[in-house]
């Protein structure tokens, strides 16, 4: 029996470089994340394996943050503890992530970020559409976009991304779902610690890039509407 796969079509094959590059790089940090195997490529297309159909959902926040935190935390003791968050970084097997700022930068004008003397992660859009619910935990999907960024920065992107598709949050689920991932970043370095007031900017950031898209790609509800905190 040949099993399932999922395909993915590119307009440009240096995207499909890209992400064929990307999740080659997330699989080999060995984080204990759950990442498709890829099956074949061509210069327009990914083969990926196919984990299934279950998408989760807002009950499911504190798990995808556990997997985020935990990817963060080995990419951070493995590579990014030596990379700086306004400078492309190359780790040591020839990877290069393009710096926070530089594709921000318009955004960035019109709403400045703390994040310069912070320690670096990753943003690998954790939008949860980007997340699978497996047999053995979650698994994240979707390799097209990877840039440093902020600790709690793409964790805010999950929490703004998850409330514009399925509506308010409790405050409560995003205080565990931001415990959880700390938990897992501070244990590779104590900076690492994202505070609930620094995810809040971080969120405000996000609602400004994802806003055009709203009543598309799934985004049902806008950001002030289901914001879980006071403005």
């Amino acid at each position: 029996m040949t099993a399932q796969v999922f395909v993915k079509h590119y307009d440009d094959s240096r995207r499909a470089a890209a992400a064929r590059a990307h999740r080659d790089w997330l699989a080999g940090l060995g984080s204990g994340v759950r990442i498709p195997d890829l099956h074949a490529t061509t210069a327009d297309r990914l083969e990926f394996e196919h984990l299934g159909h279950h998408q989760p959902g807002p009950a499911d926040l504190p798990t995808l943050a556990h997997t985020l935190g935990q990817l963060h935390a080995v990419a951070y003791g493995k590579h990014l503890h030596a990379a700086r968050i306004d400078v492309p970084f190359t780790t040591s097997d020839g990877l290069l992530i393009t710096d926070f700022p530089s594709p921000r930068r318009t955004m960035l004008d019109r709403m400045p970020v703390p994040a310069a003397e912070l320690p670096v992660a990753l943003y690998k859009d954790a939008n949860i559409r980007n997340f699978l619910l497996t047999d053995t935990g979650p698994a994240i999907i979707d390799f097209d976009d990877l840039t440093l960024a902020p600790f709690g920065y793409d964790l805010a992107k999950l929490v703004v991304s998850t409330a514009m598709t399925h509506g308010r949050l409790a405050l409560g689920t995003v205080d565990t779902a931001l415990e959880t991932y700390n938990a897992c970043t501070t244990t590779t370095t104590l900076d690492a610690h994202c505070p609930l007031d620094r995810l809040a900017v971080y969120a405000e950031f996000h609602h400004l890039c994802t806003a055009p898209y709203l009543h598309r790609n799934g985004y049902r509800y806008s950001w002030p509407q289901v914001r879980p905190w006071p403005a």
